[in-house]
């Protein structure tokens, strides 16, 4: 899911037992109520919980960006459409990079 907030995310943060993953932060300008512009920082994020074993994290994290039919399909179509495959194989390396480097800062 895409979030905004004022101030620049952390990749990983905790409330609980509730592990909020984000990446792909950079600021972006939104009108505000007033219709004025407002600069913020906007990402996606997974929400996650801090006890998820590492595949869980891996799926939660991808299941933002993908539902399991476009995964599936993205992962069918990879003949005919190689870039769109690509692009999945590279989301899908982040997304282990993610996990990974929140089980080493767990441990």
């Amino acid at each position: 899911m895409k979030v905004y907030t004022d101030i620049e995310p952390r990749v990983y943060e905790v409330s609980g037992s509730e592990l909020r993953i984000h990446w792909d932060m950079q600021q972006v300008e939104i009108p505000d109520m007033d219709g004025e512009t407002q600069i913020v920082w906007g990402c996606d994020e997974a929400l996650c919980n801090i006890y998820d074993d590492r595949s869980s994290l891996i799926e939660k994290i991808i299941g933002v960006v993908y539902s399991p039919s476009a995964e599936i399909a993205t992962i069918n179509n990879q003949i005919d459409d190689p870039e769109a495959y690509a692009k999945y194989q590279s989301f899908r390396t982040q997304a282990k990079q993610l996990a990974d480097g929140w089980l080493s800062k767990s441990t």
